[in-house]
């Protein structure tokens, strides 16, 4: 068995070594107890990531570690390594080395897809497709790509991870870059037609002009990678974020949602939105299932993502395109503003606002903000026109008030009556998340 070696190369602890030689989990960290022990790295945590060793595949697993954990530069929950690649953790950087040796080198090549090692001297397999890679596949990956819909020969898809009436995601690899990637592709036969496909187009123009001049995407909204045209198709190829939609997230917690840690999350969805609103869109579906969630519960961290119906609010070219009509009412109902509710196709940065005010409440209580409210009746439109939200107190009495003020504030029927804008919102968090630490 090819044993694997892990070395500082940058820290306090430089020089130190940790090898495998058979399958086992250990952990990295700052604590004493854990395997692989960096106690005079400050900045790591106690039990920062581990690391799962079974031939012939190595994975790290971030362990919701504060300062989170890069692999090659990118900050990843999960990660498959590969001979060379580089961690960072705390002030710390390790390299990775599978010890083979120099005739096993000669042998041998390494699949991008998985990491198993495939013999040079036999003819690479290749299975009969209409795909063609520059890179050599083993048999178990050409399979896998066949199983899937055909897409561009530098991503592997490796499995369906949700979908419905506006298109299909899959979770895949860059074999190029060696990072995980999530396709987006709309449904060949979508029974929305033109507008799932404009809506579709839309996103894409948004995540693009998402990113920042230096090609990186904001820490707190899913990044857009690339875009390709197969058969007639738009793929759009966006950063994989290895987490659980909010609502799934809070579900699986074993206590309710703190209060603290529903102020970070606001603060990232707030960051996000604030971002968002200074490149000239409103994101108009803010809800918890477009919110990607990672960590632990006391440190969450937030993805915010599809947006699908976003308008632009500035001058912007390429697939922008008006498909809202005098009557129409986007969004998601229980989450949307009145002024959505009234001037869907006029609306601004407070409308985005308000539905993050009710994303955290029904996160904290399970419940919407007004009594009896039902989004499948037919009065739940005048409901949110008319009605007093309720004080968050009411379901939560262990809420500060002042956590309390902020929801109402931005709550409040008329949107010049809300936060003067996202960052303003975040800020007032801020006592909230300091506190918990």
């Amino acid at each position: 068995m090819m044993p694997v070696v892990f070395r500082v190369t940058s820290g306090p602890h430089v020089g130190q070594e940790y090898q495998i030689d058979h399958p086992e989990t250990f952990l990295v960290g700052r604590s004493t107890r854990v395997q692989f022990s960096m106690a005079r790295d400050l900045l790591l945590s106690r039990e920062h990531f581990q690391i799962e060793h079974q031939p012939p595949l190595c994975h790290l697993v971030d362990l919701g570690s504060t300062n989170g954990t890069k692999v090659n530069g990118l900050r990843v929950e999960r990660a498959l390594l590969r001979d060379g690649d580089v961690i960072s953790a705390g002030d710390s950087e390790f390299i990775v080395h599978f010890a083979e040796d120099s005739e096993e080198r000669k042998a041998y090549t390494t699949c991008p897809g998985c990491g198993r090692r495939i013999p040079i001297t036999d003819p690479v397999p290749i299975v009969e497709s209409d795909e063609r890679t520059p890179f050599p596949l083993c048999m178990q990956c050409e399979i896998r790509r066949k199983k899937f819909p055909r897409t561009n020969p530098d991503y592997l898809i490796e499995e369906w991870i949700g979908g419905g009436g506006m298109g299909e995601v899959y979770r895949g690899r860059q074999l190029s870059r060696g990072r995980p990637i999530a396709i987006k592709m709309i449904s060949p036969v979508s029974p929305l037609g033109d507008k799932a496909a404009g809506c579709f187009r839309r996103e894409i123009e948004v995540l693009r002009d998402l990113l920042m001049p230096s090609g990186e995407g904001h820490p707190s909204i899913v990044t857009f990678y690339d875009i390709h045209e197969i058969d007639g198709q738009f793929h759009l190829v966006m950063e994989y974020v290895d987490g659980k939609n909010a609502l799934d997230w809070v579900r699986n917690l074993e206590q309710p949602l703190p209060i603290s840690s529903a102020a970070q999350i606001g603060r990232h969805l707030l960051s996000a939105l604030e971002f968002a609103h200074s490149k000239g869109y409103v994101h108009r579906d803010v809800k918890p299932s477009n919110l990607l969630i990672m960590g632990p519960m006391h440190r969450p961290r937030v993805k915010l993502t599809d947006f699908g119906l976003a308008k632009s609010f500035a001058e912007t070219e390429g697939f922008t395109t008006t498909f809202t009509r005098e009557g129409d009412v986007g969004g998601s109902i229980g989450f949307i503003s009145p002024d959505q509710i009234s001037q869907y196709s006029e609306v601004r940065e407070p409308a985005d606002i308000y539905s993050a005010a009710v994303t955290l409440f029904y996160l904290l209580t399970g419940r919407y903000p007004y009594l009896g409210f039902d989004p499948g009746q037919a009065d739940s439109y005048q409901i949110i026109l008319q009605n007093p939200p309720v004080p968050l107190r009411a379901f939560r009495p262990d809420a500060p008030e002042g956590f309390e003020r902020i929801l109402l504030k931005a709550m409040q029927k008329r949107p010049r009556e809300r936060f003067k804008s996202a960052l303003a919102m975040a800020e007032a968090f801020r006592p909230f998340v300091a506190s918990s630490s």
